[in-house]
């Protein structure tokens, strides 16, 4: 009766495993994230300042494009422009399909953030990942009492992320 058992559950196990994660795995969480150095210093916008973005091997004298809804705006390099995606303002290069975009009320669910993206892991605004073919990383971002949420889409890591951190980096607050 013993063997039997034992013979059974090891065919379950192996039926279970065969047909893909196993049964005991169910939802798995990521770790969590621990980064410590922060990418947005969201500075108040000083229409005096002049920010170079660096990208694609050159450094230019950054646009300020401010957002329509929210009190923040960003510094974009020549050729970068604002453009809608879906309900939200995306920056960047939407034929490139690199782009920045904020919102304050995300549907994004965090579950589903299980991916991560090395080079981001160091920041503390980092949230994680959904890679699906196209890459979007979250941030999670704090500023006068309201909770933003920063996203990065693109295609090329190598490629979009100098520039998408570089944008992040002049995002600024008009007060």
């Amino acid at each position: 009766m013993r063997k039997t058992a034992i013979g059974f559950a090891l065919i379950l196990l192996i039926v279970l495993t065969a047909c893909g994660k196993p049964a005991w795995v169910g939802h798995q969480e990521s770790e969590p994230l621990e980064g410590t150095q922060p990418l947005f210093d969201l500075k108040a916008y000083d229409p005096s300042e002049k920010v170079q973005v660096a990208w694609d091997g050159q450094t230019a004298p950054g646009t300020f494009e401010r957002h329509p809804k929210f009190p923040l705006g960003v510094y974009l390099p020549e050729g970068a422009t604002a453009f809608k995606m879906g309900n939200d303002t995306a920056w960047g290069f939407q034929d490139k399909q690199i782009f920045m975009t904020v919102t304050q009320n995300s549907l994004i669910d965090a579950s589903l953030m299980r991916d991560r993206t090395e080079e981001l892991m160091g920041y503390k605004e980092y949230k994680g990942s959904i890679n699906d073919g196209r890459i979007a990383d979250f941030f999670q971002v704090e500023h006068g009492g309201e909770t933003y949420v920063v996203s990065f889409t693109y295609l090329d890591t190598a490629k979009a992320l100098p520039l998408l951190t570089e944008m992040a980096k002049s995002l600024r607050s008009i007060e």
